[in-house]
């Protein structure tokens, strides 16, 4: 295992380089600049032909060109004598006048193309045969929104309304579809662009079932004819403009650059000037056009992708090449010469095959032969001061990664210590606990999908860590929406009462925050409960030599859990003995004396509202009651234990309701303070939670932790506030 190890650790660094897609983001500059300097034919030779709409026309015919004018540019296209016109625009609805005139050319003319986009459902001309009309997608790569590739056909069962816009011009051109069923039936031998291909890797959404793709062969910049609309609108082409269109294909299209469509391309990367070099769309179907007339014609263009196949195979040449390199030769200068000597001969390789037109993937398999090598020297212990420096990162690294997952004052108390086997001791202190919940969380949990119940989670546990580390809080445990706080452990503080509860202030004041990323990503709101509780306790390493962690036991752990489970969205309930250690001035909103599980007397609770001195956090005051509702309500409910049901439903009426409180009188027996209830109302789906806080003149005063949306609905039309 010893001897693996070092192989064991570059596969990892080889399949994180792979993850990070840095191997990728290689290919594709190699493949952009190949396609920048590999000679290119002018688009001037080619029959394709554009009819621009510029900046000019734009201002001149507003920025949806009437179909008036468009009717007008086919009819004077036809009448010049081209071989087929793809209209590069959206005409599935009127603009302006005109509209009836280009419907009808759509059907008569068998030269006009019209194009369509179904992810906007944009429509071709109505009534346009379908072996007219054509889909306009053009296809980014997801990595840098660069257009490299050409979607030369779609097909299976909707083959027939799937063919592009160049495919449905060519066809229209020559009359012929000896190009379609070549796609059809050999698909490989054009469309050569499959999962993994090219420099691609085989994750990249770059190819899908039936989608027959390669690299889109691109003719020089810039290079094809292009007269604007108003010169052939308004007769001002020369007669020589006239013959270079006659017998031409023709798109029009849009090609001011203030248009959204505009697309970046390979040679974006290395152009720049005041606008980011770019084509209009028009343009790039010009070269897609230009490249299906290469092939038509026996002369195919541009550089082809490597299969999966081929790039699997070097993969595996090059991890074998990096092992016998770094084995084999006895002197280490030696092998750093050969490794580096491959490395170069590979690079010139990889240009050469871009020269030839091959793409493949070749900064993989670089990186593949430098960290076997790597391994195969670090395996022979060749040089310990590299094996040094490794050694001091991966500490640093895994520093880093221990200050994440455990708290920053944890991981000092752990990694602090000398001895490498002994935990540090443990002992009795005097500690401050905080227990946090959100309240109506598993309810949540049911009606939202995991992803964005994930979501919700990291917003709240981001901002409350940050408050948390703020007030040099310990987090010891996060069991889902809950947090377990210490103060006073690991290191000692004279003040860890007062630290505890300016922190509760805190947290109860940063859900606004919370909730505002909330409610901008579409989430619902939270609301959180706090509970505190001082004592003693035991601190240290709890566990085994196996699996161990930092955390104190003792009853005042147990209590403020308790605690926690008696308070509202946005109270702060704290015991006695917090309350009675804080210098500091407090406000406290109320008081209670209840019996919680794990202490031997009713224990005594204040609720917080506010801490003066130094710290200054102030909740806002509790407004007044709900008014009465006009009609009382009859309801149901059943008090819960543990969120188990006890006994049957008893029959209740509310008297007052708001979205956050209710009234209810009882026809039988009495609630006790803190009691959890479900209430069912009449007629509403679902059932509303809410927990007993007083009890006047037989009435009790339920506050509401949740209500379901039709509740919502029916508060609003009872006007209760």
């Amino acid at each position: 295992m010893r001897q693996l190890m070092p192989y064991a650790a570059a596969l990892s660094l080889l399949l994180l380089v792979r993850q990070s897609r840095l191997s990728e983001r290689l290919n594709l500059l190699a493949y952009d600049l190949a396609t920048q300097l590999r000679p290119a034919p002018s688009g001037a030779s080619t029959a394709v032909r554009i009819i621009g709409i510029n900046e000019a026309d734009l201002n001149r015919y507003g920025p949806m060109v009437p179909d008036q004018l468009l009717a007008d540019a086919v009819e004077r296209l036809d009448r010049i004598g081209v071989r087929a016109i793809g209209l590069d625009m959206f005409c599935g609805q009127p603009v302006g006048d005109g509209w009836q005139r280009l419907r009808r050319l759509a059907v008569t003319n068998p030269r006009l193309v019209s194009v369509y986009f179904e992810l906007d459902a944009k429509q071709a001309i109505p009534g346009t045969p379908a072996n007219r009309q054509a889909y306009a997608d053009i296809y980014t790569d997801p990595q840098d929104g660069l257009v490299r590739r050409d979607l030369l056909h779609i097909t299976g069962e909707q083959q027939q309304g799937k063919a592009s816009l160049p495919m449905r011009m060519l066809q229209i051109a020559t009359g012929q579809n000896q190009l379609l069923k070549k796609l059809q039936q050999h698909p490989a031998s054009l469309a050569d662009l499959e999962p993994g291909a090219g420099g691609y890797l085989p994750e990249t959404n770059v190819s899908a079932p039936g989608y027959l793709q390669r690299m889109l062969p691109y003719h020089q910049p810039g290079s094809f004819p292009s007269m604007s609309l108003s010169s052939l609108l308004e007769k001002k082409l020369s007669p020589s403009q006239e013959k270079q269109l006659r017998g031409t294909l023709v798109l029009i299209g849009v090609v001011a650059p203030s248009s959204k469509d505009n697309f970046t391309v390979p040679f974006s990367q290395w152009r720049q000037g005041e606008r980011r070099f770019t084509f209009s769309g028009v343009e790039i179907h010009a070269h897609r056009l230009a490249a299906l007339l290469a092939n038509a014609a026996g002369r195919p263009l541009g550089i082809q992708a490597a299969t999966s196949l081929v790039n699997r195979l070097v993969l595996v040449a090059a991890i074998v090449a990096g092992v016998i390199a770094g084995e084999a030769v006895p002197s280490l200068r030696r092998s750093l010469a050969v490794v580096a000597a491959g490395m170069v001969l590979a690079v010139g390789a990889t240009a050469a095959l871009l020269a030839l037109g091959v793409w493949l993937d070749a900064a993989l398999p670089l990186a593949a032969l430098a960290l076997m090598a790597a391994a195969a020297w670090s395996r022979r212990g060749a040089n310990q001061q590299i094996k040094g420096l490794a050694l001091e990162s991966e500490s640093r690294t895994m520093r880093s990664l221990f200050d994440r997952f455990v708290s920053k004052q944890v991981a000092a108390e752990l990694l602090g210590t000398n001895s490498t086997t002994a935990p540090p001791s443990t002992e009795l202190r005097n500690v401050t606990v905080l227990m946090s919940d959100l309240r109506g969380f598993s309810l949540l949990s049911q009606d939202h999908r995991p992803d964005l119940m994930v979501r919700l989670l990291n917003n709240f546990l981001a901002v409350m860590f940050e408050v948390v580390e703020a007030y040099g809080g310990t987090i010891d445990e996060v069991l889902g929406d809950a947090i377990l706080v210490l103060f006073g452990a690991p290191h000692q503080r004279h003040d860890h009462a007062e630290a505890a509860l300016a922190c509760a202030l805190a947290m109860q004041l940063a859900m606004e925050r919370v909730n505002q990323t909330n409610a901008a990503q579409g989430l619902p709101l939270l609301e959180m409960g706090l509970g505190l509780c001082s004592g003693d306790v035991v601190a240290g390493t709890i566990g085994s030599q196996q699996r161990a962690k930092y955390g104190v036991v003792g009853a005042a752990v147990n209590l403020a859990a308790r605690i926690e489970a008696l308070t509202v969205g946005g109270e702060i309930l704290a015991a006695e003995s917090t309350v009675h250690a804080v210098a500091a001035p407090l406000r406290i909103d109320a008081e209670y004396r209840v019996e919680v599980k794990g202490a031997n007397e009713p224990l005594h609770v204040f609720s917080v509202g506010a801490i003066g001195g130094s710290h200054n956090h102030v909740l806002p005051i509790p407004g007044p009651g709900p008014r009465a509702l006009k009609q009382p309500l009859a309801i149901t409910y059943v008090i819960l234990q543990e969120k188990q049901r006890q006994g049957s439903p008893r029959p209740a009426v509310v008297t007052h309701l708001t979205e956050r409180e209710a009234w209810l009188v009882l026809s039988e027996e009495n609630l006790a303070l803190f009691d959890n209830l479900a209430i069912i109302f009449s007629g509403i789906s679902g059932e509303a939670y809410g927990k007993v806080r007083e009890e006047r003149n037989g009435s009790f005063r339920i506050v509401l932790s949740w209500i379901p949306p039709d509740l919502k609905q029916l508060i609003n039309s009872l006007g209760a506030s």
